[in-house]
């Protein structure tokens, strides 16, 4: 889906629904799990287009440390400006303020929904991801999920680097 910017003078509602396909975020440890929900706005002032609103759905996110999937809800707040490719300054050394952050360069007449629905959950997606704070992970030795069972695997190998302290008394 994409906003065009001559189909509107001033302002312009924003409600559409992303199916979980019009959406790859291109991460093997993540993926969408329920369609996308986009409402808002889009308010044209002095050539500069305003996108605000809010993101909602489901991503599935592989934890970092068992590596099952887990569904988590998003609600993302949308607050984005869109300036025209003609506005953008050509100075390479320009210097960015806090309000820049949210400012992208629009090329053309059209605005992805996809791509910024897509950004904006990229953004938000945590660093790490555990299921639960307590998770256990894996098993070094056979890979057996220890949230679900414990392994027989014994932990008595020691590190050849630290082997002459056991001789210490």
């Amino acid at each position: 889906m994409n906003i065009d910017l001559n189909s509107f003078e001033r302002e312009k509602a924003i409600d559409e629904t992303l199916s979980v396909d019009a959406i790859d975020l291109e991460l093997a440890n993540a993926r969408i799990a329920a369609p996308i929900k986009v409402e808002g706005k889009a308010i044209k002032t002095s050539g500069i287009v305003s996108i605000t609103g809010r993101l909602t759905g489901a991503v599935e996110i592989d934890c970092d440390r068992c590596l099952e999937p887990v569904e988590k809800p998003i609600d993302i707040e949308l607050d984005l400006e869109f300036v025209p490719d003609q506005q953008v300054a050509d100075e390479a050394n320009l210097e960015l303020h806090a309000d820049d952050m949210k400012r992208d360069q629009v090329e053309g007449s059209e605005i992805s929904l996809s791509d910024i629905t897509r950004e904006q959950i990229l953004l938000d997606l945590p660093q790490q991801f555990f299921c639960k704070d307590d998770c256990r992970g894996l098993c070094e030795k056979c890979g057996t999920n220890l949230n679900l069972k414990d392994c027989d695997c014994e932990d008595d190998e020691i590190d050849p680097r630290w082997a002459a302290l056991k001789n210490l008394n």
